[in-house]
């Protein structure tokens, strides 16, 4: 099924449906109707979700403070497991605001799903890169909210740093599983087994749970991807339940309406279907769901695997 649990990482879109008049110009009469919208997810091969059950889905967030190697690691994270090509131009590939790419520093949290496969099983893998600067905060404590672990991302030369703090007691206070990752250890005066006794005595987490890596060159990325798997516990949800989702991100379409990630905690949802905000109570219609890879892949429906 689709991604379950806390972070089913989703996008829906809504658009009211047009008038005659707006059919008529949407439409051309010399236009073939099977053209459709050029934008539109039909078309696309749509992925079969149910294929994942629970067991083999992982939700987690990237923390750390800024700077400190985030957007590199999930650069080396849709690498390895093939979900983009592999490439010298793959940087920042989820920042995609342009003062993101011109500063090197992430302002808004981005998702994707990524399919890994470890000792002969499949695993969904839904991944949020969140900012470190301080001023967006608030981003990262919302993708917590659909996440059941993080990876703590901590700079092998300037050691731990305050967003790195704010960060990590967000995620302690959320009940969050923590995984400790020393990056750029291929810094010049990186200093490793500093960093880790920093963690240690900072955060009470063992020196030997902190994983070495660069993010830069790869250097023991897949052993980040191994320890979410044997860590980071699978979201709990029941199909069976009414539908009950948490809105943790959205974008606005002018041609598509609100395109919106959620969290899916139980039920389904699939296109045509009438949802209803339990805080305004207003109702929207479902005009597609999928996931994002990073880019909108089409799904026929997002429910709690079995």
């Amino acid at each position: 099924m689709a991604i379950a649990g806390r972070a089913a990482l989703r996008w829906g879109a809504r658009l009211p449906s047009p008038g005659p008049a707006a059919a008529r110009l949407c439409r051309p009469a010399w236009l073939p109707a099977a053209c459709g919208r050029p934008y539109s997810s039909r078309g696309k091969e749509e992925i079969d979700m149910s294929t994942y059950p629970v067991e083999s889905i992982r939700n987690f967030s990237i923390i750390a403070h800024v700077d400190h190697g985030k957007s590199t690691l999930a650069d080396r994270l849709l690498e390895i497991t093939g979900t983009i090509s592999k490439t010298d131009r793959n940087k920042q590939v989820l920042d995609k605001l342009q003062v993101e790419r011109e500063r090197g520093i992430t302002v808004k949290a981005q998702s994707a799903s990524l399919f890994y496969s470890h000792e002969g099983i499949n695993y969904l893998l839904n991944l949020i890169d969140t900012p470190g600067h301080v001023d967006f905060s608030y981003e990262v404590s919302r993708s917590l909210s659909a996440c059941q672990g993080v990876i703590l991302v901590v700079d092998a030369n300037e050691g731990i740093q305050a967003q790195t703090v704010a960060n990590f007691y967000l995620a302690f206070e959320a009940q969050l599983s923590i995984i400790p990752v020393i990056n750029k250890i291929d810094l010049k005066n990186a200093d490793p087994e500093r960093v880790e006794k920093q963690i240690e005595k900072l955060f009470d987490i063992p020196t030997d749970e902190c994983i070495r890596i660069s993010a830069k060159q790869g250097t023991n990325v897949e052993k980040v991807l191994q320890k979410v798997i044997e860590k980071i516990p699978p979201p709990q949800c029941n199909t069976a339940d009414p539908l009950k989702a948490l809105v943790f991100d959205s974008t606005f379409d002018h041609y598509r309406g609100v395109i919106a990630n959620i969290a899916l905690f139980g039920g389904e949802i699939a296109k045509g279907q009438k949802i209803v905000s339990a805080h305004t109570k207003k109702r929207y219609e479902v005009n597609e769901v999928g996931i994002l890879t990073p880019n909108e892949q089409p799904t026929h429906k997002l429910n709690c695997p079995v």
